[in-house]
């Protein structure tokens, strides 16, 4: 996660767009967005739900820990994009 996070941070400010904040948030908590869309993936094709409520627990559980997915790896994302440009700010030397 930091190192995409890094990476994709200094990509954006080679182009001269500071606006990392929200996006070193979204590009590593976009993992997230891809576990629930796998678990829609298995549900359909691989198990067998029979009725409501197994079918609202399973997608229930499957939000939730793709939401949690998605806080953990954007805030650790963003956390290092923080880190990387503070540190690289702190480098440049203006005279």
């Amino acid at each position: 996660c930091a190192e995409v996070s890094i990476v994709l941070c200094y990509f954006q400010l080679c182009r001269e767009d500071y606006n990392w904040w929200w996006r070193s948030f979204l590009h590593t908590g976009s993992s997230g967005l891809y576990l629930f869309l796998y678990g829609v993936h298995y549900a359909s094709r691989e198990l067998r739900l029979s009725g409501a409520t197994a079918i609202a627990i399973y997608y229930g559980y499957t939000l939730a820990a793709a939401t949690a997915l998605t806080l953990v790896a954007g805030a650790v994302g963003f956390c290092a994009a923080f880190w990387f440009v503070r540190r690289i700010c702190a480098e440049v030397k203006v005279d």
